[in-house]
């Protein structure tokens, strides 16, 4: 509204969709492997944005002051992004700048090895539980199997491997997939059966319905199962009588289905409402490391290396798998369920964190006055500190108090902005003080989850 006469924003509206047509071509030119090459005309855009606002700071208007602040950080943004786009044409131009080395993950001893593997060898171990509970549900369908002697019984141990995943939301969920696709595909041949006794077009069915299935199965469970039906009717009518695998077809996927749903409600069930505490302080324990590393490169300036890149990643990660972990949880039962309105405010708690931390990485190479540096490197190191708390008494380690004095002092002072600060400290300050206010909301949910876990 304040610059609704002027054409600053509408700058801004050219520069950030030329950007996107970059991002495209660039995108383009790194799935083809062709050189990329990056127009002009953004640069022209960039200087017409910086005309615009120089008009603007001549008019001395007061009521702009602030306004023209995140004007001038939005260019500075689209800058910095302007720089990026142009140097990656030119990948040897931010060599000196980027650290190339990446996280050894392999194992170095035979030590290291039996460690990692006797990780796995406990209950506790999500991978353990998987492979106990497929290995039992396998046994158990291949009892099944000898037991009443079906006519395709290998039907009931594949739809059990298949069907069975590592929790139960994902199960339930595979589970009416593979009946509903097989429901489909057994409707489908009944109509073509019908319709196209010709084996020769029946054969060419056959091999439609395997291109679906190989093109869908990663992607549509229901589709793929439906087409692996249609071709295995299918080729069976090529030697024989394709009607009389209809019943078994249908009473094998039911068994190995319902064998794959026992098993992962009945052994060792992941039930994710129980790792929820955990995935949350995990969650903070991240994003506490990775403020840590970015004010950090304040003090000593930008540098994406690997400590940086990694924390970085592991923040974005753990937040991803909280919003997993949470999808999952709506899939079970309703017992099992019922911190699920604590776990969604506290992912928009986490959502919210990541978002001020990425504010505050972006601008990384604005290195701090040294007035305030030690002040400001000092504040952050306490909402760390916060963090990891507050992440401790989500794993149960030791009881978590519901209110700060010392974090809403701090607030306070961080949201105290002189208006003849310097633009960096500002930004810092500002983020700071955002991310600290996060930090009341966030102790008061983890509390009512350590009273709801007694």
């Amino acid at each position: 509204e304040a610059f609704f006469h002027s054409d600053v924003l509408f700058r801004c509206q050219r520069l950030l969709r030329l950007h996107g047509e970059a991002c495209q071509r660039l995108g383009s030119a790194i799935e083809l492997r062709q050189p990329f090459e990056y127009r002009e005309l953004c640069s022209q855009a960039l200087e017409d944005l910086h005309a615009s606002l120089d008009h603007l700071h001549l008019q001395s208007n007061p009521a702009w002051r602030r306004l023209l602040r995140s004007l001038g950080a939005l260019a500075g943004n689209l800058a910095s992004l302007d720089l990026l786009l142009g140097n990656a044409s030119n990948p040897d131009a931010l060599a000196d700048e980027q650290d190339s080395s990446l996280l050894d993950r392999e194992p170095h001893s035979l030590r290291e090895v039996i460690e990692r593997i006797g990780q796995q060898l406990t209950p506790t171990s999500l991978l353990f539980r998987h492979a106990l509970r497929l290995s039992i549900a396998l046994a158990a369908g291949y009892g099944l199997l000898h037991l009443i002697h079906p006519t395709q019984g290998y039907w009931i141990l594949l739809t059990t491997l298949f069907v069975c995943q590592p929790n139960y939301g994902a199960t339930r969920l595979k589970l009416v997939q593979r009946i509903v696709g097989t429901l489909i595909g057994l409707g489908i041949g009944w109509a073509l059966f019908d319709l196209f006794p010709d084996p020769r077009i029946q054969a060419l069915f056959a091999v439609i319905a395997g291109v679906a299935f190989f093109a869908t199965r990663s992607t549509r469970y229901t589709l793929a199962t439906a087409a692996i039906t249609l071709l295995v009717l299918f080729c069976f009518n090529q030697i024989g009588n394709g009607y009389g695998l209809f019943l078994p077809r249908l009473i094998d996927t039911l068994l190995g289905g319902l064998i794959a749903g026992l098993a992962v409600f009945l052994i060792l069930p992941d039930w994710q409402g129980r790792r929820l505490g955990r995935m949350l302080a995990s969650t903070l324990s991240c994003n506490s490391a990775y403020l840590r590393q970015i004010i950090a490169q304040y003090a000593r300036g930008k540098r994406d290396d690997l400590g940086y890149r990694l924390a970085r990643r592991n923040a974005h990660n753990a937040d991803a798998a909280l919003s997993t972990t949470l999808g999952n949880m709506l899939m079970e039962p309703g017992h099992f369920r019922k911190d699920a309105d604590l776990g969604f405010r506290f992912l928009v708690l986490s959502h919210t964190l990541l978002s001020y931390l990425s504010g505050l990485g972006a601008h990384r190479g604005e290195q701090l006055p040294q007035a305030a540096q030690a002040q400001l490197l000092e504040q952050a190191e306490a909402l760390a500190t916060s963090l990891d708390e507050i992440a401790t008494g989500l794993r149960g380690e030791q009881p978590l108090a519901i209110h700060s004095d010392e974090e809403q002092a701090l607030a306070q002072t961080l949201e105290q902005i002189a208006d003849d600060v310097d633009e960096r400290q500002r930004l810092v300050q500002t983020q700071l003080a955002l991310i600290c206010r996060q930090l009341a909301p966030l102790r008061t949910l983890a509390v009512h989850l350590q009273k709801d876990r007694h």
